[in-house]
């Protein structure tokens, strides 16, 4: 059986993971940030709910056996049915909230690694 997490330990890597997003979204402007913030907040619970789950499904295995009288059967695991459908919630939460970043400027040409003027040269 896997160790439960307490709430105090969820909520302080939850407010660890908001942290970091807010690093990340550091330079966006006053109005941005506030639609923002709310995104954060779900997309930093759905990443420690998440790693929650998978220590979960580590321990317990995807599925698990059911018996229900003289009925056996394999069934998927509910925290592998959480895991499902929050992981597709997740990356959808993660794009909206990555799209609201300024785009990056083209290369100057600073950074080049020489296969352009290589290609160019032949």
């Amino acid at each position: 059986m896997s160790r439960q997490m307490s709430k105090a330990n969820q909520d302080k890597k939850i407010a660890i993971e908001i942290e970091r997003l807010n690093k990340i979204f550091a330079d966006l402007s006053a109005e941005k940030k506030k639609v923002t913030q709310r995104l954060i907040e779900r997309v930093a619970f759905m990443t420690i709910t998440l790693e929650l789950l998978e220590e979960q499904i580590k321990n317990q295995g995807a599925v698990y056996k059911f018996k229900n009288g003289k009925q056996e059967m394999i069934v998927e695991h509910p925290a592998q049915k959480s895991y499902n459908t929050m992981i597709n919630r997740y990356t959808s939460a993660c794009e909206k909230l990555f799209s609201l970043l300024p785009k990056e400027p083209p290369s100057t040409g600073e950074e080049e690694d020489g296969f352009e003027e290589f290609v160019n040269d032949r």
